[in-house]
């Protein structure tokens, strides 16, 4: 195997080789040289290399309009919007099986000027300066210092046998929430990766709750979800919609055992296989936050059983994993196939990237004080200006410019919905769709060999995804499987 390999074996995934382009609005760019002294790192880059960028470039800056002047010194022929990569560069499994970038990827109005987002922009670009916010990021980040300062004391206290186990339970459930909801904004901070070795612990605690998986959200979260939400392109639906196959009596011992595999091996195998395969020749910065943070979770348990708290570690994992699972989900309405929440939007925004995030998006509450419910939804308090604005660094940020974003939305004839309660309105919704909604179909079986191949719109063949394995044993052997793909990092 040449070193410039970069498909996964194991998870199927296929990415570009040949010269590298991105499709800026039907224009085919290398942005190769640019990424090295890209203001907001390269990290970027990798990830969407063969794909269609026009909604990250148009959303994802405070004044996308300066970047037009750049963008003309790496254009470069060869390549349109139907030669990007028909599974976006993801494992397929993240996707629907007949899913075709260059067909199925949302094509919404984010334009410099004239949308909703343009406006939005413009008030909150006028309202507040960039100093003012960056001093909000500065605050937000001395909030989770003091917060993960309390979670390594009360795990201290507890091993230490100075404080019960239900108190253990109760700080590392609301501290792991809080972490993991900085942890998401830090992902979509800018990063100087140009060093060899770096820690921006902020980015990787965004696995701490056992639910997030900071390596591939970069990519997954950041570059899909936010972009594409709601789309065949949103891969965070699909993501949850696994534990769906497994029969409704066995999806919480079956997800709970999937991701205590991920959480012991399988994040750690799945590391191992991005550097091997999917980033080439393996040369990408060694990322030491994540290992710092996969350390530690390791480092919290092995304390917990030697000291035989073991089940009290068994207890808030469980409760820390469920709660952030049903509170991730509780942010978008992913209990529909056809949300109806776009009816409320009027007939002229219908097609508006900004409109579609407010009205897709929910804030949550659970105390009724929005700062502090900052912290205990994991950042989803300010939810929907975090999806309008998502290069926005934290939740104080979002907050602040909050009234601004309602005010401009609400001229456009938007109506500016309350927040959803968190335990008694969101929560019954989401349990009874991932719980007791009937079994999932797998999807179809990949074409046999010597079956002609798919080719996408511009005629680019469609890379086969891993053929599903058949099941034996119904049941019992699908949660088998499932468990055992979460100890192997199939699934993230």
């Amino acid at each position: 195997m040449t070193d410039d390999v970069r498909s996964s074996p194991h998870t199927g995934t296929v990415l570009p080789e040949g010269r590298p382009f991105w499709i800026v609005d039907g224009r085919a760019y290398d942005f190769t040289e640019w990424a090295r002294i890209h203001p907001g790192g390269a990290t970027w880059f990798g990830p969407s290399q063969g794909r269609d960028i026009s909604a990250l470039i148009h959303t994802y800056h405070r004044d996308p309009v300066r970047l037009r002047k750049f963008l003309s010194r790496y254009e470069i022929e060869g390549f349109t919007e139907r030669d990007v990569l028909p599974k976006l560069g993801v494992p397929p499994f993240l996707l629907e099986p007949d899913f075709d970038a260059a067909r199925d990827l949302p094509r919404l109005n984010y334009a410099d000027e004239g949308s909703l987002l343009a406006e939005i922009r413009t008030a909150v670009n006028a309202r507040f300066a960039k100093r003012d916010l960056k001093r909000l990021d500065r605050r937000f980040d001395l909030v989770t210092w003091a917060i993960g300062l309390a979670h390594v004391a009360m795990l201290g206290l507890f091993v230490g046998g100075l404080a019960p186990a239900w108190a253990f339970v109760i700080v590392m459930v609301l501290t792991r929430t809080a972490l993991a909801g900085a942890g998401h904004y830090h992902l979509h901070r800018r990063w100087n990766d140009k060093k060899r070795l770096q820690t921006p612990l902020g980015k990787a605690l965004f696995d701490i709750n056992y639910v997030g998986t900071s390596l591939i959200g970069t990519d997954g979260h950041v570059l899909l979800h936010h972009p594409y939400m709601g789309s065949g392109a949103d891969v965070k639906k699909t993501f949850f919609d696994g534990m769906l196959r497994l029969h409704p009596l066995l999806r919480v011992p079956g997800y709970t055992l999937h991701k205590l595999g991920i959480c012991l091996l399988g994040l750690s195998m799945r590391a191992r296989e991005i550097a091997r395969f999917e980033q080439r020749g393996g040369n990408a910065a060694i990322r030491a936050d994540f290992w710092i943070v996969r350390a530690w979770l390791l480092v919290e348990l092995v304390a917990c059983v030697a000291t035989g708290h073991w089940l009290a570690w068994l207890v808030q994992f469980f409760l820390t994993l469920w709660f952030n699972t049903f509170l991730v989900v509780s942010s978008h309405d992913f209990e529909d196939d056809a949300p109806d929440d776009l009816s409320v939007i009027p007939v002229a925004l219908r097609d508006d990237w900004a409109a579609n995030q407010i009205c897709l998006s929910y804030d949550l509450t659970i105390v009724g004080n929005r700062w502090i419910d900052l912290w205990l939804s994991a950042g989803l308090s300010p939810h929907r200006v975090h999806h309008v604005l998502p290069y926005q660094a934290s939740g104080f940020a979002n907050l602040k410019t909050e009234a601004t974003v309602r005010a401009v939305s609400e001229q456009a004839g938007i109506t500016w919905e309350r927040p959803r309660n968190l335990l008694f309105d969101r929560f019954p919704a989401v349990i009874r769709h991932y719980l007791f909604r009937p079994v999932k179909a797998l999807p179809p079986p990949s074409p046999p060999a010597g079956a002609t191949p798919l080719v996408s719109a511009g005629g680019v063949p469609i890379p086969p995804g891993p053929v599903e394995r058949p099941v034996r044993g119904g049941q019992l052997g699908m949660i088998v499987r499932y468990t055992a793909d979460g100890f192997r990092g199939v699934g993230v």
